[in-house]
């Protein structure tokens, strides 16, 4: 009996230890800040100013990239910020009796909105909120009720409105970094966050992270926002294996170089998932790997008429993907996440060795040639 006692101290005491060690993710995290825009005033109770644990991040991420994919406007992008900060706190995996997820749905919900998916997914359950919302106000953006009055119409919260005002100016400030870029996100960790670029029609202007001035001219608006998506995250660290359409992840292990590196202790991007995230800001779903975006990644150009914004490839079996970013003083640049133990960068085009003279345009259109 007295070994058996001892052992359950010891027990005890280790979970105690297991408890309090914050885990990697957690302590990558603690200091992901940005500061607040300057119209936004908080609410009793409320703070304008981001501070937001990278699970919390990544779960503001997935709102706001679900509602880009679904051409929510910003004001319904703000309305479901503040409703998953005050319901689940930005966590993904909450569960409090029937109410699962970040917006805390109880399935199967109006019209079996909250059916056929993991609610504990960040991303699914936003597309749910988005759904209901678009059927119970259809005319939310221009609807005089507050937000959260609009919000209280889509989660019936015994709670009431009230509960979801102070976070508005939160959800201000983190649609200025997440759905505008106009604002910026710093990290303690070394992980930049995104950063604002100027993307005015089809000019965006090149950020200081780029280590060269000037702008660059896209063919379109929505090719111009695709560079300033890349552009935006300039100094994260290459991992093998990250990148989403919400941003950065963590790695992978790959049982070589990027293990080597510790890229499956990194949050970053890849080279295909820099493509992935940053296609993803204008509603385009690329496949995740670089040789499945040259296969199926849009129309294929020669070089010789590649526009800002088409995917440059490496390799006879292609292993390296990066997005053609202009000519700046007659040199072309790309946006790459080039290998592991290095960052996102502007770089010249690598025009030698096993480059392909050939382009991928995910967006249609053309334009007029800018690098022979």
């Amino acid at each position: 009996m007295r070994l058996k006692a001892l052992f359950a101290v010891v027990v005890l005491v280790v979970g105690g230890i297991l408890l309090v060690l914050p885990r990697p993710e957690e302590a990558q995290a603690l200091s992901c800040t940005g500061a607040a825009p300057q119209t936004a005033q908080p609410a009793p109770g409320g703070n304008a100013t981001v501070d937001l644990a990278l699970p919390q991040l990544d779960v503001a991420k997935s709102i706001v990239a679900t509602a880009k994919g679904m051409a929510i406007t910003r004001r319904g992008v703000v309305i479901a910020l503040q409703i998953a900060r005050q319901e689940s706190r930005f966590e993904a995996d909450v569960v409090v009796g029937r109410a699962t997820g970040a917006f805390q749905q109880i399935a199967p919900g109006p019209n079996n909105a909250y059916t056929g998916y993991d609610r504990k997914n960040a991303g699914m359950a936003a597309k749910g909120f988005f759904t209901v919302l678009l059927a119970r106000v259809p005319g939310y953006d221009t609807d005089a009720r507050s937000n959260a009055d609009i919000g209280q119409v889509v989660q019936a919260s015994g709670a009431g409105a009230s509960k979801y005002e102070p976070w508005q100016p939160l959800a201000e400030s983190l649609a200025s970094v997440l759905y505008d870029g106009t604002a910026a996100m710093t990290c303690q960790t070394g992980q930049g966050g995104p950063t604002a670029v100027r993307a005015n029609g089809v000019d965006v202007e090149l950020p200081p992270g780029a280590g060269i001035a000037g702008t660059v001219k896209a063919p379109n608006p929505a090719s111009a926002r695709v560079l300033a998506a890349a552009l935006s995250w300039l100094g994260t660290p290459y991992a093998w294996g990250g990148g989403t359409a919400a941003g950065p992840s963590r790695g992978i292990r790959d049982g070589g170089v990027a293990d080597a590196n510790g890229d499956f202790a990194k949050v970053g991007f890849d080279c295909s998932g820099l493509m992935l995230y940053s296609y993803a800001q204008v509603g385009v779903s690329l496949p995740r790997a670089s040789r499945e975006q040259f296969a199926g990644g849009g129309a294929v150009v020669p070089w010789a008429a590649a526009l800002p914004g088409d995917l440059v490839f490496y390799g006879g079996v292609v292993h390296h993907v990066a997005l053609f970013l202009g000519v700046v003083n007659g040199v072309p640049y790309m946006v790459e996440a080039p290998q592991s133990g290095d960052v996102v960068k502007v770089s010249p085009v690598r025009t030698g060795g096993d480059f392909r003279a050939e382009a991928v345009r995910p967006l249609p259109g053309g334009g007029a040639d800018q690098h022979v």
